[in-house]
């Protein structure tokens, strides 16, 4: 008896297995299916790519639509201009999750449960954008580059994940250092921090993703062109407008034809480009994520 039901729970566990990676491959190939068919479509015959004849692969081998794309001046200032304000906000985002997740995570610190509820706040109601627009402006912050990176050096929920961790390394390190005559900086930078590499990378992967993808502060704060992020020089190619054919002869057509066939394929080229090296992050990151994602509840 006990060796027939031993069997029909490993013929459940295997029937279960199958069922999760069939269900993993379709949303694998779900997710790997779009960057396939943006690098396809970037690097195909221009004709395939304006007649949408491209679904996986690529018909044909063109590298136009990148020599294009490089040769933008643009381009290239957005791209240096991205690359700062990631490094300066990822950088100082995990400062400020570390310094104010410290404080929180003592249980000593006098009414740390009203300033956790407190700080939350935030995270669900919002002044809008105009009080958010009048700020700025009264800053000095309107067509500056801190736009883009003052914003972004308080994340609320990376303090909850921040303090989370440091709540659960045991207190028997902390009241070992203080026994020893360590103050809290020095026991924050020598024991606490060196501890809590794991979720600084997740916090700092959080961070860094969210401003390589912002480009509506941008849009809204910066009108210089020499400030724009990567983001918004891609959001602004996509919007063009396909040029309008209804009076054109056919000579006209057909330059109209290529110059539409050449900006089809410099979105999906600057898609491309815009995209792959924040990808890059994630294989190195990768084991920090369960870990990152297990702590993001509360704990008093």
């Amino acid at each position: 008896m006990d060796q027939v039901r031993l069997k029909n729970i490993k013929t459940k566990i295997s029937i279960a297995d199958i069922l999760i990676y069939f269900a993993a491959g379709i949303l694998g190939i779900l997710t790997v299916w779009p960057f396939i068919f943006i690098f396809s479509m970037s690097v195909s015959d221009p004709a395939e790519a304006v007649r949408q004849s491209v679904w996986l692969f690529p018909k044909g081998f063109h590298l136009d639509a990148y020599i294009r794309v490089f040769q933008n001046s643009f381009l290239w200032i957005s791209y240096r201009n991205t690359i700062f304000y990631v490094a300066s906000g990822t950088v100082l985002n995990c400062i400020m999750s570390v310094l104010a997740a410290y404080p929180l995570s003592r249980k000593k610190l006098y009414g740390r449960r009203l300033l956790v509820k407190f700080i939350i706040i935030p995270m669900y109601f919002t002044g809008g954008l105009i009080p958010f627009f009048i700020l700025i402006t009264k800053l000095g912050l309107y067509d500056n580059f801190l736009v883009m990176i003052l914003p972004y050096m308080v994340t609320i929920w990376n303090i909850i994940l921040v303090r989370t961790f440091f709540m659960g390394i045991p207190e028997a390190l902390h009241e070992s250092a203080v026994i020893d005559g360590a103050n809290d900086l020095l026991i924050l930078s020598k024991i606490i921090v060196p501890l809590s590499k794991s979720i600084l990378a997740v916090i700092a992967l959080y961070s860094a993703v969210g401003i390589w993808n912002s480009w509506f502060y941008a849009m809204i704060f910066l009108p210089n062109r020499n400030l724009h992020p990567l983001q918004l020089f891609l959001a602004k190619l996509l919007v063009f407008e396909a040029p309008n054919i209804t009076n054109a002869n056919q000579e006209m057509l057909e330059l109209l034809r290529q110059q539409q066939s050449t900006v089809l394929q410099m979105k999906y080229a600057v898609i491309m480009f815009a995209t792959v090296p924040i990808m890059c992050m994630y294989p190195f990151l990768q084991k920090y994520f369960i870990k990152g994602t297990l702590i993001g509840s509360l704990k008093e």
